[in-house]
């Protein structure tokens, strides 16, 4: 395993890879490693000859310089971690290179997402697609990994690479969970023991929409009520959205007709936490 922080250094070893024809895997992450992560990668191990996971903390991502500058990080940790997790790179390029002085080309995937309440954050997304399409030019991935609790993250990473004829595939991984069903997330990190207990009503509340479309209910109302129900039951709670929409489009649905993307955003806190779960062709 080797620690890269130079562009030009990571580069190199991807043309290299690429002259010798194998396929590579990226799993772009903003450090806190966890078992997610983890998942991710022995995915890619499977499926490519490299794995390379990035660890840069993207500022372009954060609202508010205090949300950037209270972001976990520990990234002696996170080497131990991926050491035992048979990564082949890990890269850490600093900021500077990412994004240097005079730099000011952004990728905005205009409307893709924007019709969904409280969900659809133009900033936060632009600086993601402009962080993982330097990602993807650095590194040159057969495979780009994320979880399915990102699933909106994952829609717009695909409508951007079918836009722009970028030859990645996004794999998208199921959520991986704790006991209780909370998805596993760097933002854990701020919740108290109490309030990561209470933080289980979220996927609580996710199970009762799947529930009640097994029960044959297709209606996006009749299903946001459900879970706005099981929220409302946990006193440390504050649900900020729950929305049912097309998991390739992401154009919000009033009834289920096949797929549908259910994903729901809860402040416990001070920390707001997203989930998803996605409902396969029904038939």
């Amino acid at each position: 395993m080797e620690i890269v922080n130079r562009v030009s250094r990571m580069m190199a070893i991807s043309a290299k890879a690429a002259a010798e024809g194998g396929k590579s895997g990226l799993v772009s992450t903003m450090g806190a490693i966890h078992p997610g992560h983890l998942s991710l990668i022995q995915t890619a191990r499977q499926m490519t000859d490299l794995v390379v996971v990035s660890i840069f903390v993207n500022r372009l991502q954060f609202l508010t310089d205090d949300e950037y500058r209270q972001y976990p990080r520990d990234i002696t940790k996170d080497v131990d971690i991926l050491g035992q997790a048979n990564v082949d790179y890990i890269f850490t390029p600093p900021e500077e290179e990412m994004y240097p002085s005079g730099f000011s080309t952004y990728v905005d995937v205009e409307r893709f997402g924007s019709k969904l309440p409280g969900i659809y954050q133009r900033i936060y997304y632009r600086g993601m697609t402009t962080s993982v399409l330097k990602m993807l030019h650095i590194v040159r991935p057969a495979f780009l990994f994320f979880g399915q609790k990102d699933h909106l993250q994952g829609a717009i990473l695909r409508k951007m690479m079918r836009d722009l004829n970028i030859n990645t595939e996004v794999v998208v991984r199921p959520v991986v969970r704790d006991a209780s069903g909370l998805a596993y997330a760097a933002r854990n990190y701020f919740l108290t023991p109490a309030q990561m207990s209470a933080a289980s009503v979220i996927y609580r509340s996710l199970q009762a929409a799947e529930a009640a479309i097994r029960r044959g209910e297709l209606r996006a109302k009749k299903i946001i009520r459900e879970i706005t129900d099981v929220i409302a039951s946990e006193p440390q709670a504050t649900l900020e959205y729950a929305v049912i929409a097309d998991p390739d489009n992401l154009e919000p649905l009033s009834k289920i007709q096949k797929s549908a993307l259910v994903g729901v955003a809860v402040r416990i806190g001070e920390t707001s936490l997203n989930d998803s779960l996605l409902i396969e062709d029904r038939e």
